[in-house]
Formats: structure tokens, sequence, C-alpha cells
């Protein structure tokens, strides 16, 4: 298993809900209804040895085994860049995803419709620079890094098919480094990349479907 740290920061302002009659392109609720926790993982290792990719269960916190890839135990898949989500050509899952352009802490509500399964045209988080959570800098300061698209919001419906979850992606790099020292800068004191530190919330559908 990879080494990484996940803490559960409880914020009471912070919500997510999932409604039928929200705005399913903004995300963006003016009723609050119910608080969640959100929970910060560090460091997640997505190398890809020998090639796999590091799977991770949102509704457990944790991660979860190459040998449990062909079940719904797990939401998210990572290697490198690109994030697999537990649905179509990925997985058996009925995982789905969608990007919004608004920041984290605005997202209350997940939206009802618009969600993508994985294909052979296109994943659901869609690959290459500024195309979906992050964009390549090429040759600019820093060179060669890459760094997360600010106030995008990735929303999920986990493997299971009976959650929703939020996500941020804040780091592509060990230790969640200030990109604007001259340290980071320098590709040879940069730290190692492909250590995922990322946020999320998560909801059960269940609970909330009274609200529908």
């Amino acid at each position: 298993m990879n080494k990484y740290t996940i803490n559960t920061i409880i914020i009471v302002s912070l919500l997510l809900i999932i409604t039928a009659c929200s705005d399913s392109t903004t995300g963006v609720s003016d009723e609050p209804v119910s608080d969640v926790n959100v929970n910060l993982v560090e460091d997640f290792d997505a190398r890809g040895a020998d090639g796999q990719f590091s799977f991770f269960s949102l509704r457990s916190g944790q991660e979860v085994a190459h040998a449990d890839s062909a079940t719904t135990e797990w939401d998210i898949a990572i290697r490198g860049t690109t994030i697999l989500i537990n649905s179509g050509i990925s997985g058996p899952g009925e995982g789905g995803a969608l990007l919004l352009d608004v920041p984290f802490d605005e997202v209350e509500i997940a939206p009802s419709t618009g969600y993508a399964e994985d294909s052979d045209e296109i994943l659901a988080i869609p690959k290459g620079s500024g195309n979906g959570w992050y964009n390549y800098t090429g040759g600019a300061t820093p060179q060669n890094a890459i760094l997360p698209i600010e106030e995008v919001t990735i929303v999920l419906q986990t493997g299971d098919g009976n959650h929703y979850a939020k996500m941020e992606i804040l780091s592509y790099y060990r230790g969640n480094p200030d990109t604007s020292t001259d340290e980071f800068a320098n590709s040879e004191t940069r730290p190692d990349a492909r250590h995922y530190t990322f946020r999320y919330a998560i909801q059960q559908i269940e609970n909330l479907r009274d609200l529908e």
C-alpha cells in the first residue's frame, strides 16, 4: 500500500446536498440544508509502479488494493495525471463525474444530472493540460510543472452509486509545496511529482432522497 495521510476537518458552513430541484449547471445553492465533513488526503502516491493505477475509496477514506480493481470498492484511480472513475471502460461500478468551474467551498449541491462515465472516446475527468483539473506550464515559470486549475471542483458519484462527493486537487507534488518559490521553480530541488494532496466531502444519496 502507498503511504499517505488523511485528516477529517469538520466545517460547519460547508455543505453538500443532492436535490432534484437544484441547478445542475453550477451546483451552487442559496438554501444550505446539511453539514458534512471535509477529508484531506496528503501525499497519495500515484507514480504508477509497474504501470498500475492507485485505487482509492472516497467512502472509506482508504486506498483499495489492486486485487480489488474489478469490484465496486473503489471510487477513483490515479496514475500520473490521469484519474479514472469506477464506471464505463474503467470499472464495473456506477460512478460518474463532472467538473464545475466553481470554488470547492461554494459547491453546496451535487447536481442531479450531467455525470459522465469513462469511455473509449474520453474520460469523465478529461486528460490533457487545460482540459480537466490541471495546467502544464511548459516553458513558463515554473517550467514543466503540473498545477491544479484554480476554482475547479470535481463532483462524483461513487462506485456503488449510493453517494455523491465533491473533490478538489490541491497539489501534484509531495508535501503540497508553495509553487511560487525558487525551490519549486528549480526542477532539481522541486519535490517529487505524482504525490497528490486533495480534499473531498461526501454524502449518502439515500439520506437525501426525501428532498428530491
